[in-house]
């Protein structure tokens, strides 16, 4: 059956609410009203004591003369009235017959009698909509809809009881709407329980048990009442008594059936389902129970009206359709609590109120009449401390019937710490595999990376795998706007659900989306608790914070190990690119030495033949033993260069007043053998120069190398200038020549190792002074000048950064 057609099934109690409220108003105002008894019509209401002699509590035993029995079934015994009207009622055993009087209704006071029954059938009607448009399409919403119909049919039906009429015709119509609809609405009820939830179906599409649902108690209420009376009239009072005597039976075999399914169902969302509707049953008939039907069975009068208990029973299907809708599953326990409460406190607050008027009007003001003030002052006092005591108490209750206890903040607090603070991957997966279900008490927890090439985890179960779950449903959700999904059936799609279930055959209750700065990074699943219970919303906001916390973690992780992988591979190619350069710098040093050692070599050998001969004179014989002499001297030279180049000391830095100490330097080169004498060397250093912190013996190296460049570049004659400067905490020599220059080709190659423009020289001298320099954290660049020559630039601090060694008086070589 469509939803439309059902919808349209809410015509007919909307049909019988029009009916008997125009019967009831054109019939007029009696001015009490009356609820069907197992004997009579018992009033229950006097709204005006001036239309008729009737007293709250009297009987009604005969309308226009017609014995009530007869009354019920008079539709189809067609018993011919009085013309008279009048009511017969019983009261403390006398028997009083009147005629009735009744007076028109207007439509404000009709309204004012009627409007709670139009507000339950219009609520009952709404929320059997509700049910039918939003819940998922099955069986178990459309017999919802069906039941609260029927219920809406009979609070229809019981317009006539309200307002009090007294026509035999509506009362016995009144009778059988008001039957049959209960036989209807409360066999969609139990079939409905049968079905509902759907992981306790008893049925199973298996139609013959529904139907006993629907026939077995008309069946069972006729049958009792032939029984008991035959087909004499009193079989519709007997009709009346066990009808209502049936419906006890109901109730119990529906909350028998649902406290069952709370027992066997296991610890997931079905489990809550039946749990608020559970609640429910208590709150809804036992005023029914023990005010309404018991008084009515012992004493054949109840104590409550039936529109209160209409009223109470608003509360069981609201509570079915939170169940069907799943509103809130995870907050059942919470919102039972809190309802506790509340009733609690309600009734105690009433209680004390009640044995606070008799204390003080027994005790202190006897009869007079208490002030405002003090019953304001009451109030005060109610009203403030109300929702503190509803707080505490919903704690207690909380704690002690549901088990729920609160996980204590400081868990959350070190658990974030150790995750935010794992760089490594590995640390963040124990953290969250052992730690985790350590502090929290629930029986594993599993986390997915989302990227399978940085993905540390061993597959040990389809569900870890990051290709089934890149492209999956899941996590195309997760990527909107859902941050966590329950393991459990989601309506209208099939494929997430399927997805979830497999996840909770794989030991998991919850998911939750892992999210980096713009993508969803990875799963986090979280098991059941130890103790079977499920779930609340402070436990999911709890893990949702912690998701968020291990999804930045990961993140973090995923760089880190991203950036730790990258520097082994610059690693890697920088010691490759080193072998490079060693390897180079050996092949280099090969041809030099070849290139060095080849001529002197064979020098040395043909002037050793030449002696060999023994024919040279002696003066000869002296001039090639000399010859050899210094070419041997040569190779020592070379090889000498070559190792000192290999290693070089570092630089001890002592202060050195350089405006003494290099000008010294360079007047005991100029009395060297390898000084040119007519080239031309002048030195211009500041008197007062800053104290300079080097390593003199290095930088005297790095200068005399510099020179000797200079005058081997000049020939015979020129001149050297060398000057000395400050630029804030540097120092700055410039040494510069007159002579031929570099060309600019060779330019950006002086520095580098085994390069040299002249006939014999290894090419290190510019490439030792460099990294000599270096060692002083200094620099040095060499460029040609404006007219011509060369000019050097040394730029040292006067404090190098680390020093190796200092001295605490300046020094002078």
């Amino acid at each position: 059956m469509s939803r439309n057609k059902l919808l349209t099934g809410a015509a007919l109690p909307l049909l019988l609410t029009l009916f008997f409220s125009l019967a009831a108003f054109l019939y007029g105002n009696p001015g009490f009203k009356v609820d069907k008894s197992q004997h009579g019509l018992w009033i229950s209401q006097v709204t005006n004591s001036q239309l008729n002699p009737v007293q709250s509590g009297d009987l009604i035993i005969a309308v226009n003369k017609i014995p009530y029995s007869k009354v019920l079934g008079h539709l189809i015994l067609q018993t011919t009235p009085s013309t008279s009207n009048t009511i017969t009622l019983l009261r403390k055993g006398q028997q009083i017959t009147f005629p009735l009087t009744t007076i028109p209704f207007t439509l404000s006071s009709f309204l004012l009698l009627v409007w709670p029954h139009f507000l339950l059938i219009l609520l009952f009607l709404t929320l059997g909509s509700i049910a039918l448009i939003y819940a998922p399409p099955d069986q178990t919403t459309r017999l919802f809809f069906l039941m609260l119909c029927g219920f809406s049919c009979s609070i229809a039906s019981t317009l006539v009881s309200h307002t009090g009429i007294m026509d035999p015709s509506l009362i016995s119509m009144s009778f059988f709407c008001l039957a049959l609809s209960n036989w209807l609405a409360f066999g969609a009820w139990i079939h409905f329980a049968w079905r509902f939830p759907s992981e306790r179906d008893l049925l199973k599409k298996r139609s013959w048990p529904a139907a006993l649902f629907y026939l077995l108690p008309p069946a069972a209420t006729v049958s009792g009442a032939l029984f008991a009376a035959g087909f004499n009239p009193e079989f519709w009072s007997w009709l009346q008594r066990l009808r209502n005597l049936f419906l006890p039976l109901i109730i119990l075999g529906t909350f028998t059936k649902h406290l069952i399914d709370f027992i066997k169902l296991p610890p997931q969302p079905a489990k809550n389902q039946i749990k608020l509707p559970l609640a429910a049953y208590w709150l809804t008939f036992s005023p029914y129970f023990f005010f309404y039907l018991l008084p009515n069975l012992l004493i054949d009068r109840p104590l409550i009206h039936f529109r209160t208990v209409i009223l109470t029973f608003l509360f069981l299907p609201l509570a079915y359709l939170f169940a069907l809708l799943r509103y809130r599953l995870f907050q059942v326990d919470r919102m039972i609590s809190k309802i506790l409460a509340y009733v609690i406190l309600i009734i105690s607050t009433t209680l004390l109120y009640s044995f606070f008027l008799i204390v003080l009007k027994r005790w202190i003001w006897g009869n007079q009449v208490l002030s405002e003030e003090l019953f304001l002052a009451f109030l005060v006092i109610v009203i403030a401390l109300f929702n503190p005591l509803a707080n505490r108490l919903q704690k207690t209750i909380d704690r002690f019937i549901f088990g729920n206890k609160p996980y204590p903040p400081l868990l959350l607090n070190k658990l974030s710490r150790q995750i935010n603070t794992a760089l490594d991957i590995p640390d963040l997966v124990q953290a969250v595999l052992l730690d985790m279900p350590k502090y929290f008490a629930i029986r594993r927890a599993g986390i997915l990376i989302m990227d399978e090439k940085t993905n540390p985890l061993p597959a040990k179960s389809p569900i870890l795998e990051p290709k089934k779950w890149a492209s999956s449903r899941l996590s195309n959700k997760l990527r909107g706007h859902n941050d966590y999904f329950h393991c459990h059936t989601v309506a209208n799609d099939p494929q997430l659900t399927s997805e979830l279930e497999e996840i909770r055959q794989a030991g998991y209750s919850m998911v939750f989306g892992l999210q980096g700065n713009s993508s969803l990074i990875g799963l986090l699943f979280i098991g059941p608790k130890i103790n079977g219970r499920l779930f609340t919303s402070e436990d999911t906001h709890f893990f949702a914070t912690l998701a968020n916390h291990t999804g930045i973690a990961l993140e973090n992780s995923l760089r880190y190990e991203s950036l730790s992988k990258s520097k082994q591979q610059l690693e890697e190619l920088f010691e490759q690119l080193v072998q490079q350069k060693k390897m180079a710098a050996i092949g280099e040093m090969s041809m030099v030495l070849a290139h060095e050692l080849k001529n002197p070599l064979a020098v040395i050998r043909s002037s050793a033949q030449h002696l060999s001969t023994g024919k040279s004179s002696p003066e000869i014989m002296q001039e090639i033993l000399t010859f050899i002499i210094e070419e041997v001297d040569n190779l020592n030279l070379t090889i000498s260069s070559l190792l000192g180049h290999a290693r070089h000391r570092a630089p001890i830095f002592q202060p050195i007043e350089i405006q003494t100490a290099i000008p010294a330097l360079i007047e005991k080169w100029k009395l060297s053998a390898a000084h040119t004498p007519d080239i031309h060397i002048d030195c211009d250093i500041p008197e007062h120069f800053p104290t300079l912190y080097t390593d003199m013996s290095q930088l005297g190296q790095i200068l005399l190398n510099l020179i000797r460049n200079s005058e081997e570049a000049m020939g015979r004659t020129g001149n050297i200038t060398l000057l000395a400067t400050r630029d804030q905490d540097m120092s700055v020599i410039r040494i510069s020549d007159n002579g031929p220059g570099i060309s600019p080709e060779d330019l950006k190659d002086v520095f580098k190792n085994f390069f040299s423009t002249k006939t014999r020289g290894l090419g290190l001298g510019l490439s030792v002074c460099q990294q000599l320099i270096q060692a002083h954290n200094g620099t040095i660049s060499i460029r040609n000048g404006e007219e011509n020559g060369a000019e050097v630039t040394i730029r040292l601090p006067f404090k190098p950064q680390s020093p190796k060694k200092q001295a605490t008086t300046p020094t002078t070589p």
